[in-house]
């Protein structure tokens, strides 16, 4: 009786009922999409050789646009104890501020890239890759947010590339990044500059030592015309993320006033409903039914507003995450909008709390009315 009760009140108006709805829904949105980000750049931090990877950049450049240092210096780094592998990288992007098309090139000797990333190819062929200055694996991800497959011809800016093929990387924020030829990419038209790499990826045998090799790293180079800054990768990605962040903190208050929006939207349109059937409440407590029964009414209609527009707003962000695969970037770090079903949970779980607190006052309110003043309400 209850559930019927609720669905019938709610009906009666159903334009504001689909407006409250329809403001529910958007709040929610923004709200999944918030925390979606959250999950991507959590998710991009957490790579599994994090803690073992030194990333050597050249000193007091911040871009990857800006970054140039001698591809020899990996021969020298190479030979300090506890040095396992040294991996030289080209990186070319097409904007270094955070944006919504990231699109990094990295660039690297084959054997050596192949011999250190930890990728597995899904589809196309390794062999082609290897054989033509050209060919390029393309990051999962980027291939799915792009529709690419083996075959294609992919052109950025002034770079164009063959699809040989496209990998899975267990480290999140390599699936969406184009590998290429270390030397193709030197030569490309945007970047030209033989001989030179944007930076070393540098993987030691003791992660414990990975602080001390990176400042015998620099102290190497400190009188070389390209003086280096060696940081561990999470300080890196840390960094190169800084912008990300940043849009993160400022688009959680948005969310938290959007959540107060939703609040209150449910709040007014369950008190307007209160109020204007204050006779019919009045006339369903002279029947015999108690103020508990007339305030769960009223809680009730809250929760299933927010709890449908709840849902309606987590439908619609999972679908759009799903189909466009939105990536953000900055500095050539591309984060993936991640949702989980944990964040589903959550979202409506808080759709169900902004129900419960949104019906309180307007359940108290009927509850605690006077019989006869609602029955001789106009």
């Amino acid at each position: 009786m209850l559930v019927k009760f609720a669905r019938k009140n709610l009906l009666r108006r159903p334009g504001r009922t689909l407006l409250t709805i329809g403001g529910v829904a958007a709040a929610m949105l923004l709200l999944v999409l918030v925390e979606s980000l959250s999950a991507g750049l959590d998710r991009a931090l957490s790579g599994t050789e994090a803690a073992r990877t030194l990333i050597v950049y050249r000193m007091n450049r911040y871009c990857p646009q800006t970054s140039f240092m001698p591809e020899n210096y990996a021969e020298r780094i190479a030979k300090l104890d506890g040095v396992e592998s040294v991996l030289p990288v080209k990186v070319y992007l097409n904007n270094c501020r955070a944006s919504l098309d990231v699109v990094p090139f990295q660039g690297a000797p084959i054997d050596a890239l192949l011999a250190t990333r930890d990728i597995e190819i899904v589809s196309g062929d390794v062999g082609r890759f290897r054989r033509e200055q050209s060919a390029a694996l393309i990051g999962e991800a980027l291939a799915a947010r792009k529709g690419l497959e083996p075959g294609d011809q992919f052109r950025f800016g002034n770079i164009n590339v063959d699809v040989a093929g496209i990998f899975r990387s267990s480290e999140p924020i390599e699936n969406g990044v184009v590998l290429t030829h270390l030397e193709f990419l030197q030569r490309a038209g945007p970047v030209n500059r033989l001989g030179t790499v944007t930076q070393f990826e540098v993987k030691v045998a003791d992660a414990s030592r990975a602080k001390a090799i990176g400042e015998e790293i620099d102290a190497l180079f400190k009188t070389a015309q390209e003086p280096t800054d060696t940081r561990a990768k999470i300080l890196y990605l840390e960094a190169a993320t800084r912008d990300l962040r940043e849009i993160l903190r400022f688009a959680r208050l948005l969310g938290i006033a959007c959540a107060a929006v939703a609040l209150s939207l449910v709040a007014n349109t369950v008190l307007m409903s209160v109020q204007e059937r204050v006779r019919e409440l009045a006339v369903i407590r002279t029947l015999g039914f108690r103020e508990r029964w007339i305030g769960a009414l009223v809680v009730s209609e809250a929760v299933a507003l927010a709890l449908v527009g709840g849902v309606l707003g987590l439908a619609i962000a999972l679908v759009a995450l799903r189909v466009t695969h939105l990536t953000i970037g900055a500095e050539g770090v591309p984060v993936v909008f991640t949702a989980s079903p944990r964040l589903a949970l959550e979202c409506l779980g808080l759709a169900l709390l902004t129900g419960v607190a949104a019906g309180l006052f307007p359940a108290w309110r009927s509850s605690r009315a006077e019989i006869v003043a609602g029955l001789r309400a106009a």
